[in-house]
């Protein structure tokens, strides 16, 4: 991991600008919700293990999370949400490079907020762990030596709470450069450049960031960011936290799956930890829930590996990575019933914008260019992110997760798909005229099972609009139908796709410099 900022001018620079809005449906953290619900045919109790996902690559089988054991083995890279951004792994074999004969000529990126400080109920149970260790006499071996003198590593909470950090700041700035330097001849330099963010106060200062990294100097000048307000009625369904604007969403949290692992995996470790100690500590399971979490955001805020990294060993935080993908999959994923169906309207738009290419025209842009140019990104949150990748249609042969047991094989894997800066990729890949559909997952090719006739295993740009979309929307309704709305009240194109990318003159749309 690498540990130095390079960019040290923008930990000094003030992102903060504008009105602070709520986040979409709260944090994500490990609260779980009521037992029950779930998926038919999978209750919480069920046993055995789910038949592994057939290969879908000529290459082999897709790669199961990194096993334990060995140098290479990062547990950064496996704390589901609450893992500093990596670039995804290979798991499909497949080229990150453009197939022989084929350009990328257009791509929307859209990504989660960079790296953050904790929001404050993360923040007050890291309180709650600090004060239970100040108030007990013991002493630790082994990895927890570090225990009696740990103090949580925020130093201004009032002002740093949720916001983002520097490790933010490091993932942000160099994601715009990456890009500047990723597609060749896209930009014209010295041209005007838009970034989408939802309006939030991370997500409003990650696409400044990212402008920044991707413009230089100028940037202040030359961008312009532009916030939509998803709970704005003149944007129903036609934002980047659609779910705002959906009645009937409930993000339970795993739906109790999650609380039946927990049961399972969590005691044996407090037990191993708790032989460490000598005195009047006792570690609960509750409290060494936290460790793993404990090391993903300390170790991106203060830029060194947090001691709480060495806590767990590298199987117990496989085990914990499987809690944040049972988190996902049955609260915002594939598992949660319509919850996922809320971005719908996203890919739809996306989807619209790739048919229609760059010289798309753009409504309302008088602070940039007329047209929406090759490359479109846009910035919201994790759950917003796992609700879009769970309906692109890459995980449709993915069993369900099982609560009591865990699917090594499995490519659902939470901290492959919504990391801190967790990034979904549409490219459009032009071969000799023909278009295709390309999807990736924080730089990683993930191919569509029913839809991969292409080069690379692409996608033909209509047969995925036409079926593979086509299919989600025939499963799950209207947006109007299964978030309960009134007839008419979305404010979507007439395919149900959001218009923001190329209509700025929707009222929850407001500009911001970089």
């Amino acid at each position: 991991m690498k540990l130095l900022l390079p960019v040290l001018l923008l930990a000094n620079t003030a992102v903060a600008q504008g009105s602070a809005r709520q986040p979409p449906n709260g944090p994500p953290v490990r609260h779980p919700g009521p037992p029950g619900g779930g998926q038919p045919g999978r209750p919480p109790s069920s046993t055995g293990h789910p038949s592994p996902p057939a290969p879908t690559d000529p290459s082999g089988p897709p790669a199961p999370p990194t096993g334990p054991g060995g140098d290479d083995f990062n547990p950064l890279e496996h704390l589901g949400a609450n893992s500093p951004w990596f670039p995804g792994p290979n798991v499909f074999g497949i080229p990150r490079s453009a197939p022989e004969g084929c350009a990328v000529d257009q791509a929307v990126y859209i990504s989660r907020h960079g790296s953050r400080y904790p929001d404050p109920g993360a923040y007050n149970g890291w309180l709650t762990l600090h004060d239970k260790l100040q108030n007990a006499s013991f002493t630790a071996r082994g990895p927890l030596a570090f225990l009696p003198d740990w103090e949580p590593v925020l130093d201004e909470p009032d002002q740093q709470l949720a916001q983002l950090s520097p490790g933010g700041y490091e993932e942000l700035y160099t994601y715009g450069v990456e890009l500047r330097t990723r597609y060749p001849g896209w930009y014209k330099y010295g041209s005007p450049f838009r970034v989408f963010s939802n309006d939030y106060q991370r997500t409003v200062d990650s696409a400044r960031l990212f402008a920044r990294g991707y413009l230089g100097p100028n940037a202040t000048t030359l961008g312009t960011v532009h916030p939509i307000l998803a709970s704005d009625p003149s944007v129903i369904a036609n934002s980047l936290a659609t779910s705002d604007s959906c009645p009937t969403y409930n993000d339970r949290s795993g739906a109790g799956y999650a609380d039946v692992w927990d049961s399972i995996y969590l005691p044996p470790i407090a037990e191993r930890l708790n032989q460490l100690i000598d005195g009047d500590l006792e570690l609960t399971p509750d409290n060494v829930s936290n460790f793993p979490y404990l090391c993903g955001f300390e170790s991106q805020i203060t830029r060194r590996r947090s001691p709480f990294c060495d806590v767990f060993t590298p199987e117990e935080i496989l085990q914990y990575e499987y809690r944040q993908d049972l988190r996902y999959w049955y609260g915002t994923g594939p598992g949660s019933f319509n919850n996922a169906s809320v971005m719908l309207p996203v890919i739809e738009g996306v989807v619209d914008l790739l048919k229609s290419g760059p010289e798309t025209p753009v409504e309302g842009a008088s602070s940039g260019p007329n047209i929406t140019g090759p490359l479109t990104v846009a910035f919201t949150h994790d759950n917003q992110i796992n609700q879009l990748v769970s309906s692109l249609g890459i995980f449709d042969e993915q069993p369900a997760l099982t609560a009591d047991s865990m699917n090594s094989s499995r490519i659902y894997v939470s901290s492959r798909n919504n990391p801190m800066r967790g990034t979904v990729t549409f490219e459009r890949i032009n071969c000799s005229g023909e278009l295709y559909l390309r999807l990736l997952l924080n730089d990683a090719v993930y191919p569509v099972p029913s839809c991969r006739s292409g080069p690379g295993s692409s996608c033909p740009l209509d047969q995925y609009n036409d079926e593979v979309l086509a299919g989600k929307w025939e499963k799950a309704g209207t947006f109007e139908s299964f978030c309960d709305l009134e007839e008419g009240s979305v404010t979507t194109s007439p395919d149900g796709g959001v218009t923001f990318f190329t209509d700025l003159t929707l009222p929850a749309i407001r500009s911001v410099q970089p």
